[in-house]
């Protein structure tokens, strides 16, 4: 991986905001790349970003990003690197509630899945799979397309990709995979599929990850390509705090200006500095030579950071959207499932709970996890966590109640909510429009280069393949 001459001197004095996925895998391959002069700064106290992890009687359990699919490659050579293992993930079961919210049911996932949501009709077994093998096919075709790590900044030259998902199952007579689709989509945050844009629904159901959800369990084949998928065994987070350990990553820094000139960039920032018992906010000004943001590209944060956007980052920045997600956890007795993870089908509206996991019920532990898209009238208008908290774990409150489970509120028995801003995203029509292509013309302007979900897609495995990209197309290599 190491190249001989760089693009960039390899002693330049380098700093990444946000110590995610985004930053944490940039810092890594910058370093493979013989890169050491990196520093990570990170506003909270911990690493991980949207991988969070947390423990319940010895168990780990993922409040955000969970999942490694067959197509986690570069994410999976990190993990076997620095030796953190992962375990196979058990089959689903499916939770159906009637429109009243009085009664419900559970019932297989395959037979969930054989429903259209959009005419209310079952589908046959034999019609659900051939969608499903003309998709592997169409799929395959595209892969030229969408399985670079650059993709997305000629995607506009890609017109008949840059309409809804939902359009474009239709027009390629794939509309029977609707409800298998809005699973991994929809329920985890995604959005509708006739919101989400094409590309990001075909990047994140690529053949490694779409071929063992369909065949998977099938013996020969697991035998040949493993069982997916899979979870680390000490929590996603984990698995990035393996990675800060080799990495210069600074804690709790807020940062309060970020000032670029052609000679440099300047941060100025505080962080507490503890003298015995005393914790005293300490200040202090560092210069680099680049800055690679792997933050959010939202306006605020620019703000926060007190950051100038250039006109280009003021494009980009206003034009992204986010979907807020919430998880809240509870200790619920008496409210056994036949399989630990539940997607609510068909999904319900805004507002309720999408899904119910319980990790390791078979081990006596009943942690349970509810996953919640809440309504967000106005996307201009940032949503706080304290506008939904109180409706949310009502109504996650509810549907315990309906499954005649019990709320463990002993002493010990650890409760929590989040609400994540998630999935930085652009629209189909912003896609025909050419804003990948903006962004990517911004790689490297004021000495700033751009990481992260708004970068390629919302999902570890992309993003890291895109940090890796950045690195080796515009840190190293011959000029």
């Amino acid at each position: 991986m190491k190249n001989e001459k760089s693009k960039i001197d390899k002693n330049a004095r380098i700093v990444i905001i946000g110590a995610g996925p985004a930053g944490l895998s940039t810092a890594w391959f910058l370093s493979k790349n013989g890169f050491h002069n990196v520093t990570v700064l990170e506003k909270l106290g911990r690493v991980g970003g949207l991988c969070k992890s947390l423990t319940v009687d010895g168990m780990s359990y993922d409040l955000g990003a969970n999942y490694v699919t067959w197509a986690y490659q570069e994410t999976l050579k990190i993990a076997k690197e620095l030796g953190a293992d992962t375990y196979e993930e058990k089959p689903y079961t499916s939770l159906e509630i009637n429109d009243d919210e009085t009664e419900y049911r559970f019932r297989s996932f395959t037979k969930a899945i054989l429903y259209n949501p959009y005419t209310g009709k079952k589908i046959s077994f034999f019609t659900f799979l051939v969608a499903a093998i003309r998709y592997l096919i169409i799929r395959w075709k595209l892969s030229g397309i969408i399985d670079a790590p650059d993709y997305l900044d000629t995607i506009d030259q890609h017109q008949e990709l840059c309409i809804p998902f939902k359009e474009w199952l239709e027009k390629n007579k794939l509309i029977a995979l609707a409800t298998l689709f809005s699973f991994p989509i929809t329920i985890m945050g995604y959005g509708k599929l006739e919101d989400i844009a094409t590309p990001y629904a075909l990047r994140y159901m690529s053949l490694r990850t779409y071929f063992p959800m369909i065949f998977g369990r099938i013996p020969f084949v697991h035998w040949i390509i493993g069982k997916w998928p899979r979870r680390f065994k000490l929590g996603f987070q984990r698995l990035w705090e393996r990675v800060a350990w080799r990495t210069n990553v600074r804690l709790n820094v807020n940062i309060t200006s970020i000032q670029r000139s052609e000679k440099d960039i300047r941060i100025d920032f505080e962080y507490p500095e503890q003298d015995l018992n005393e914790i005293k906010i300490a200040r202090d000004t560092q210069h680099y030579d680049y800055l690679v943001f792997a933050a959010p590209l939202t306006p605020d944060v620019f703000k926060k950071l007190g950051l100038k956007r250039n006109e280009m980052e003021e494009k980009i920045s206003n034009s992204v959207h986010i979907n807020p997600y919430c998880m809240t956890t509870f200790w619920v007795n008496n409210m056994d499932m036949p399989q630990p993870i539940a997607p609510i089908l068909p999904i319900p509206e805004k507002g309720l709970p999408w899904a119910v996991a319980r990790q390791f019920q078979d081990s006596g532990n009943m942690f349970t996890q509810f996953y919640t898209r809440p309504v967000h009238p106005d996307r201009n208008v940032p949503l706080l966590k304290e506008d939904v908290k109180e409706e949310v774990i009502a109504k996650v409150k509810k549907l315990i109640a309906l499954m005649k489970g019990e709320i463990n509120d002993t002493p010990g028995r650890w409760h929590t909510f989040d609400m994540f801003t998630y999935f930085q995203h652009f629209t189909p029509e912003q896609f025909a429009m050419g804003i990948y292509t903006d962004l990517a013309a911004m790689q490297g302007k004021d000495k700033t280069f751009y990481v992260g979900g708004a970068t390629d897609f919302e999902l570890i495995e992309p993003i890291v393949q895109h940090s890796k990209y950045i690195v080796e197309n515009h840190f190293c290599g011959s000029e």
